[in-house]
């Protein structure tokens, strides 16, 4: 079982996008989880989802494994079905109800030796993955980045640049703030293509690292 995760510094930075890549190309060998956090007692969805779990949170943590909810196909939670997820999973938590919500997590699919896909910074905290990406999407401003998107960066093994959705195209024109980040970890860094499964890539270099994880996996 192998565990990889998808972290960004803000929303709309693409994490949905390459979880989407990632399962097209592997169908049915990963299940995928996504994660909310709830910081205050007013908040809802971030993305004003009035169908999410986020309206079904009373304690701490609610885990949803329901397809009727989870399955909608215009949600990113049916297009991760649609893509060949396995699994699909919404985790919302405070952030005191991660411990917990992890717990369960292990008991629903990562003690069933499934392979898992996670989205979102706050249960990295509780999960340690096999690989961990961070997209960075240069057109939102880099000054809302997250309090742990600097250390995030730091031990990501790949940062997945978003072209997508920026009118960006020289990295000149990148904020300087964000332009000297990334500087740092130019070695680590990779364009991505987020119309195409990540094996249609011209920089194949995620597509073997996954692929690699998944064959040594198969052999232990």
């Amino acid at each position: 079982m192998i565990q990889i995760s998808i972290a960004s510094p803000c929303n709309n930075s693409g994490k949905t996008s390459l979880l989407l890549s990632i399962l097209s190309t592997f169908p049915k060998l990963f299940s995928a989880a996504k994660f909310t956090t709830i910081h205050s007692e007013g908040q809802f969805c971030p993305v004003g989802n009035t169908g999410c779990p986020c309206h079904q949170l009373e304690g701490d943590f609610l885990l949803c494994e329901d397809l009727t909810v989870l399955g909608q196909s215009e949600t990113d939670t049916g297009k991760m079905v649609q893509a060949g997820a396995q699994k699909v999973l919404w985790g919302v938590a405070r952030p005191e109800g991660y411990p917990a919500l992890v717990k369960q997590l292990k008991n629903v699919v990562l003690n069933q030796s499934v392979n898992l896909l996670t989205e979102g910074n706050s249960v990295l905290k509780h999960l340690r993955p096999d690989l961990l990406l961070f997209v960075v999407n240069p057109s939102t401003a880099w000054k809302l980045r997250k309090k742990d998107s600097d250390y995030l960066m730091e031990i990501a093994d790949f940062i997945i640049i978003n072209r997508f959705s920026s009118s960006t195209t020289n990295q000149k024109e990148l904020e300087p703030e964000l332009n000297q980040t990334l500087r740092l970890y130019k070695k680590k860094q990779i364009k991505g293509e987020w119309l195409k499964p990540l094996d249609q890539w011209k920089d194949r270099t995620l597509f073997k690292g996954i692929h690699s994880l998944i064959s040594n996996s198969k052999h232990e």
